[in-house]
């Protein structure tokens, strides 16, 4: 198998309760510990061509290989996460993949007939959600392949091997 567009590296819920969904997740399936980042920073957005000032916070953590993203609308500017919402929906929002070439891969999902949802840059880094909701009943994002997302998803996962429960929601910062 080719690892054209990478592995799913991450499975992310919109949630409207951030407390109650870290206490199923901690509580209930034993994943984390979680980092928060309250007001994620993204800049440079666009929400399907225009610009945006979506503000989300963010928990993520793993479940084994897989890191769990939890995110929280703190506004309601245009988004995919305010579209989500709108439309009733909770739960699976996005998978997140970490492509070999993100150009080429971008290219391959708009070859495909998926369009540009969502866009931004976290810490100089790229990342675009497409539109797969109707191929998959979720969005797709990709992420420019960098140090320092790559350092991070390290990081989390180390955290989570042989995590005793402890100080199980971790203030973060980009």
């Amino acid at each position: 198998m080719t690892d054209q567009f990478g592995v799913i590296r991450q499975v992310a819920y919109v949630v409207e309760d951030m407390d109650q969904a870290l206490k199923y997740w901690i509580d209930f399936l034993g994943a984390g510990p979680f980092y928060m980042f309250e007001h994620s920073q993204m800049d440079d957005q666009k929400y399907r061509g225009g610009d945006s000032q979506v503000d989300v916070s963010l928990a993520v953590g793993n479940s084994g290989d897989v890191q769990i993203e939890l995110i929280y609308c703190e506004n309601d500017a245009a988004s995919v996460y305010k579209e989500f919402l709108d439309a009733g929906r909770v739960g699976v929002h996005h998978v997140g993949l970490m492509p070999e070439n993100y150009l080429e891969a971008c290219q391959a999902y708009e070859s495909m007939g998926f369009d540009r949802a969502f866009e931004c840059k976290i810490s100089g880094t790229s990342l675009v959600y497409f539109d797969t909701v109707q191929a998959t009943g979720h969005f797709t994002e990709l992420w420019e392949r960098s140090d320092a997302f790559i350092d991070f998803m390290n990081f989390v996962r180390a955290a989570s091997v042989g995590w005793d429960g402890s100080d199980p929601v971790r203030t973060a910062a980009l």
